[in-house]
């Protein structure tokens, strides 16, 4: 891979995340916390480009998190920030890789079944979010208020629900896809 595509695939993941990041952010009743959401659908763009770009994936939405953080609480020391999405990106990262080679799955993830991107979603929101408390709570000064259970299965919770719907509507368009070009195409003319 030259380093032109490598860049282009970085690139992607970031500004994929740092779109529904933005836009779930101009939400506010979807907050759970300071940093958290009941329904977090960049979580389900981070799978996805994970899948699709691996490692470059985990780079660009690692760097788009680390930015969504900044911007959240310029306070806090950029290193901790820093570290915050290198630790729940190469988490998620190691999720992904050890899955699809657990289920056998191939480089151009042709034999990927929707089963098999539940458990990854599952599997990936689960050690995501408890990373993601547990690296916030050491590294920041910010404090868990419900303990680190808790704290921990809500950012889980907020990732499900948003791999669960990213994944669901991008099933959905997949399977459709023929009637939705046909849809746009007819109404143009």
């Amino acid at each position: 891979m030259n380093l032109k595509s490598t860049l282009l695939e970085i690139a992607f993941s970031f500004a994929l995340y740092a779109i529904f990041a933005w836009i779930i952010a101009c939400i506010p009743q979807l907050k759970s916390g300071p940093l958290t959401y009941y329904l977090f659908i960049p979580a389900g763009i981070k799978l996805f480009a994970i899948l699709i770009c691996r490692w470059r994936g985990a780079v660009g939405t690692g760097l788009a998190t680390f930015m969504r953080l900044v911007l959240a609480d310029p306070t806090q020391p950029w290193l901790s920030w820093l570290l915050v999405p290198t630790a729940t990106s190469l988490t998620l990262w190691i999720v992904v890789e050890c899955g699809l080679k657990l289920f056998g799955i191939n480089k151009n993830l042709s034999n990927l079944e929707y089963y098999q991107i539940v458990i990854l979603a599952a599997v990936g929101s689960i050690a995501n979010g408890f990373t993601f408390s547990y690296a916030v709570a050491s590294l920041t000064s910010y404090q868990i208020n419900g303990g680190f259970i808790y704290d921990g299965l809500l950012t889980t919770l907020g990732n499900f629900a948003g791999n669960a719907l990213f994944v669901c509507c991008l099933m959905l368009i997949m399977q459709h896809k023929d009637k939705i070009l046909d849809l746009l195409f007819k109404s143009k003319n």
